[in-house]
């Protein structure tokens, strides 16, 4: 083999080594599709609703969320205010009616499977902290840019759209 022909081979394999490396590397989605690159744990950064126009921060600036999928097709949700009262008794089954009222209104959680199409994400629920979703199917849109994810949930159990963004746990 000539000088020149092993220069190229070995130029070749360095490129196809660094390609590798870098299709391995978080948050990287070279042709991944939407099912792939959802695939993990996201944080919720910022959330807001809007209906008619109007901006509804239920959740307040800095919301604390996690959003989990897996390879499975399982989802987990949890989302509150950062600063949800306390009770008072140091029972959860003892809360007074306004400690009940500010839990309730403060935060959503549930659980079930999911399915993508594209750039939609269709969402089972088997369970939720509000009862009113389970057993209910959501169409959600998502997009994945590197480690942050953009949601768009036109049936948000609040009312009106939900807009969120999360990023990745790493």
């Amino acid at each position: 083999m000539s000088g020149f022909a092993n220069r190229t081979s070995l130029a070749r394999l360095a490129a196809g080594a660094a390609l590798a490396g870098l299709v391995s590397v978080p948050g990287i989605a070279l042709g991944q599709s939407l099912k792939d690159q959802i695939v993990g744990t996201w944080r919720t950064v910022a959330i807001y609703n809007e209906t008619g126009g109007t901006k509804m921060h239920f959740y307040g600036d800095k919301p604390v969320g996690l959003t989990m999928f897996d390879r499975s097709g399982n989802y987990m949700s949890y989302l509150s205010k950062p600063d949800l009262p306390k009770f008072a008794a140091k029972n959860r089954l003892k809360g007074t009616d306004a400690e009940y009222r500010g839990v309730v209104q403060g935060m959503i959680a549930g659980f079930g499977t999911y399915t993508v199409e594209g750039d939609t994400v269709t969402i089972k629920h088997v369970a939720s902290s509000y009862p009113n979703r389970a057993g209910t199917t959501e169409k959600r849109t998502y997009k994945v840019s590197g480690d942050e994810l953009t949601s768009v949930n036109p049936t948000a159990a609040s009312g009106g759209t939900s807009y969120a963004k999360l990023v990745r746990v790493k």
